[in-house]
């Protein structure tokens, strides 16, 4: 049959169904789940609302009524994955993260009306342990990295003269897509780690590349969940509005289609780095999560002050032999990820521990060491790096730390 002649029978089909669509959708006990419907339909997407537009797909909402529908007129459906960004457990060798939302290092700070114009809380070093173990905190100019998070703190002293895009407008959360300030503190914490510039009084603190400007994009909420239509649709507009490298410290366990389409679409057709935490389920084999652990982005594993990994930092399968490569499912690199300082939402500074911290430290040294494109830097960090844990390619770290020369 012609395209154009099912198609023909599809809208037939559809605006027949249309009524018993509506039906199941007006069950009070039906509840909405987020899927992609693998169609460009309009009267689909005029019948259940779109999210996102993606190729031969759209994002939408659906009851499981409505899911029943499409299926019977034989319209594939896929769950879109809801990642979090998750605390690492407690363990023997690297104290839990805080809870979020609490500052023990800060006691007077900002309101959160107005912005600061003059600072009233300091950091307890203006150069973490994490920066020097890298040899960052300085570099990264016309360099532009994308951190999607829960998007940042425009007012902080020690971020603002380095931000160049703070957008909402990928995500669907309510009341977070009003605006890309940080209500979470996450994504604050992980740019600050990449970029934080010391501040123009510079008393503040100092990321890995603190001349690199920084493009936040908000695709998680203020509780940490971050959905896989949102984090794509994320990407596509990091990747095509000028970033050099993504940074992502969100992960789960399932690959999402549309977000590896993105991944895919950033690094083959628009030369972007795209870097993302291993996640913090270890010491299990295995344990990495995704995006992490698909192969065109390098996923990084969680070490402290010692070079030591951490117990809850999530593993790979790498053959731990000294012929090193890059597969699916495979850690990447180890970097500081244990009692990480760095800039929080409240203009403060805040200290947490997991692989999301261990993320920006390597996104970070890829602005600080850009080699005019993706694949030449991520040989070039590959290059830089010292083994640190296991001989050869091992689950927990791969290459190893990655170091800045002198």
């Amino acid at each position: 049959m012609k395209k154009t002649a099912f198609l023909a029978i599809l809208s037939i089909s559809l605006l027949a169904f249309s009524g018993l669509a509506m039906a199941y959708s007006a069950n009070a006990q039906d509840t909405g789940t987020r899927y992609y419907v693998k169609s460009n339909n309009g009267i689909l997407k005029a019948m259940f609302g779109v999210q996102h537009n993606f190729d031969n797909a759209f994002s939408t909402e659906l009851t499981p009524g409505q899911q029943k529908v499409l299926e019977k007129l034989g319209v594939e459906t896929e769950k879109v994955q809801l990642y979090q960004i998750k605390k690492p457990f407690c363990n023997n060798n690297g104290a839990c993260e805080p809870e979020l939302g609490e500052n023990p290092s800060c006691s007077d700070c900002k309101g959160e009306e107005e912005p600061a114009t003059e600072r009233s809380c300091y950091p307890s070093t203006r150069k973490p342990y994490g920066i020097g173990m890298v040899n960052g905190g300085s570099g990264g100019l016309n360099v532009t990295v994308a951190v999607l998070d829960t998007g940042v703190d425009t007012d902080h002293l020690d971020l603002a003269g380095n931000i160049k895009y703070c957008v909402t407008k990928v995500t669907h959360f309510a009341p977070d897509s009003k605006n890309c300030e940080d209500m979470h503190g996450h994504g604050t914490h992980v740019s600050g780690t990449i970029l934080a510039n010391g501040g123009s009084d510079d008393l503040g603190i100092y990321g890995v590349a603190p001349d690199a400007k920084l493009m936040a994009v908000k695709v998680c909420d203020k509780r940490g969940w971050c959905y896989g239509d949102d984090m794509a649709a994320g990407i596509y507009y990091a990747a095509n509005n000028g970033a050099n490298i993504i940074s992502m410290s969100i992960g789960g366990d399932s690959p999402d289609s549309q977000v590896l389409a993105a991944i895919d679409h950033a690094v083959d057709e628009k030369g972007v780095l795209v870097v993302a935490a291993a996640g913090n389920d270890g010491p299990i084999e295995g344990s990495i999560d995704y995006p992490g652990a698909y192969v065109k982005v390098i996923a990084v594993g969680a070490i402290d002050s010692s070079k030591y990994v951490a117990d809850w930092s999530s593993r790979g399968v790498n053959p731990g032999t000294q012929a090193y490569s890059v597969e699916e499912r495979e850690v990447e690199f180890g970097a500081p990820g244990v009692l990480v300082e760095s800039t929080w939402k409240d203009g403060c500074y805040n200290t947490i521990s997991g692989t999301s911290m261990a993320t920006p430290h390597v996104a970070g040294l890829a602005a600080k060491l850009w080699q005019d494109n993706a694949a030449d830097t991520r040989t070039h960090l590959q290059n830089m790096a010292q083994d640190i844990w296991d001989d050869g390619d091992d689950t927990a770290t791969g290459f190893g730390l990655p170091i800045a020369p002198n």
